[in-house]
């Protein structure tokens, strides 16, 4: 008992010191704080994209769209219906002067497409839509513009050409305007469940909310995975070239060296992580007070005329709890498993290629999650409920169980108690690695570099 409690009261000192030492000398560097600071700019602008898209794509006066009707709807205003169509979907433009809030578009007739061909030309105009008939007597639209075919104002007036090409048939089919509205009504439908005891597997895509909780949480342990995963293994191989790593390594046992390394390291991504989290969720949770601030209204999406969809609507104190605990049990497991294959290069420029396979498990997780997410898997397969136990994949594949209600209290809390118990064998795995590694120079990185470092005595 003796020997244990010295063991343990020399090991625990060694570790703290090791990972005091990592987190000292990388927080001062310029390269973390640079990188810190990109990465937060870089996570609110994604975060505000729906509302800088808008922001963007949005005139300060509005758009210009010119008309030629023709004979093509005989007693139609085909410019007032097409602008009534193009706002009522975009709504309004960024107000200029006082309260007066613009039309993002205004819509002209023109006298003929070479009129208004040429205003497009000279940008007087966004765009000009010419409407004729073919041969079977249907509505045909040619749409002039100078923007690619990505645009969203593009998009939008194919959207509403469309409707009034509807409408034109349903009109020349002797259907009233009146019950023309309710004849796109969605009908009652409902996916119910064969037994009558069984309340049913729920459809993610039937809840946008609940698969993005899912998607959006699997995806940000998987970034921080590979991302801060390949940072520890940099740092392993770059002490391994400059030779650092035989000094320390007389001071520590490899054990101990690997374990402050994961904690040092680790913490400064965790801490890196929450600086870029928090103002990401923030701007998520207040997307639609900053976009009615910017815009005058509330924000539709990515794209105008798309409802938005509430990221937080899955959320819950059960989620968040389950959520941390996956990212730091999985993110350990994962980085002692980078940190001992590192340890077999001598250079940095190998380190991709040992740490592949590592990457490859990680992604196969990460697309089995999405995949079970989005209905493409059925949640309740074999393969998916026993992955989803597996250490390497559970961080994933737990996440989207849990966000679908197919996983019980007691899968997650089993899962979390193998991940727990995975910590500890990754380390004493990627300790053997290390051992043999600080030993190896020169040896390309291969499998069999992998199976002599562990079988090494």
């Amino acid at each position: 008992m003796a020997s244990r409690s010295g063991f343990a009261a020399r090991t625990l000192p060694n570790i703290l010191a090791v990972a005091r030492r990592e987190i000292t000398s990388r927080i001062r560097t310029r390269a973390y704080r640079f990188a810190t600071l990109f990465l937060v700019v870089l996570g609110v602008g994604l975060a505000m994209l729906p509302t800088i898209i808008q922001l963007v794509d949005r005139g300060s006066s509005g758009e210009r769209i010119e008309v030629v009707a023709g004979d093509a709807l005989p007693g139609v205003d085909a410019a007032a219906a097409i602008q009534q169509l193009l706002n009522a979907t975009a709504g309004p433009a960024v107000p200029i002067d006082g309260d007066d809030t613009p039309p993002r578009f205004t819509v002209v007739s023109a006298p003929d497409a070479e009129t208004a061909r040429q205003h497009v030309l000279d940008e007087s105009a966004t765009a000009a839509l010419v409407l004729g008939r073919d041969d079977k007597g249907d509505l045909a639209f040619d749409l002039y513009s100078r923007a690619g075919a990505l645009s969203i104002t593009n998009a939008l007036i194919r959207q509403a050409a469309g409707s009034i090409a509807i409408q034109d048939r349903l009109t020349r089919a002797g259907v009233p305007p009146v019950d023309q509205a309710t004849l796109f009504l969605p009908p009652a439908f409902d996916v119910l469940s064969p037994d009558p005891n069984d309340p049913g597997t729920p459809n993610p895509m039937e809840d946008a909310s609940t698969y993005l909780t899912g998607f959006g949480l699997s995806v940000a342990i998987f970034m921080a995975i590979i991302l801060y995963g390949t940072w520890i293994a940099y740092g392993v191989a770059e002490e391994k070239s400059s030779r650092v790593m035989e000094i320390v390594i007389a001071a520590a046992s490899p054990f101990q060296l690997l374990a402050g390394k994961v904690l040092g390291i680790g913490a400064l991504a965790m801490l890196q992580y929450v600086i870029v989290a928090v103002p990401m969720i923030l701007v998520l949770t207040f997307q639609g007070q900053i976009s009615e601030l910017l815009l005058g209204t509330p924000s539709s999406g990515p794209l105008p005329g798309v409802p938005g969809l509430n990221l937080g609507a899955g959320l819950s104190i059960e989620m968040v709890l389950t959520f941390g605990v996956m990212l730091v049990l999985g993110f350990g497991v994962y980085a002692s498993l980078f940190a001992g294959a590192a340890s077999l290069v001598s250079r940095q420029e190998d380190i991709n290629q040992i740490v592949a396979p590592l990457t490859i498990i990680s992604v196969l997780g990460y697309l089995v999650s999405t995949y079970a997410g989005t209905g493409m898997l059925p949640l309740d397969s074999p393969i998916v409920v026993v992955m989803s136990f597996i250490p390497l994949f559970s961080p994933y594949l737990m996440l989207t169980r849990l966000s679908t209600g197919t996983a019980q209290p007691w899968e997650v809390l089993l899962a979390i108690a193998l991940l727990v118990v995975t910590v500890p064998v990754a380390l004493w795995l990627a300790a053997r690695l290390y051992r043999s590694g600080v030993l190896m120079y020169g040896q390309p990185p291969s499998p069999m570099t992998l199976l002599k470092a562990l079988l090494a005595r």
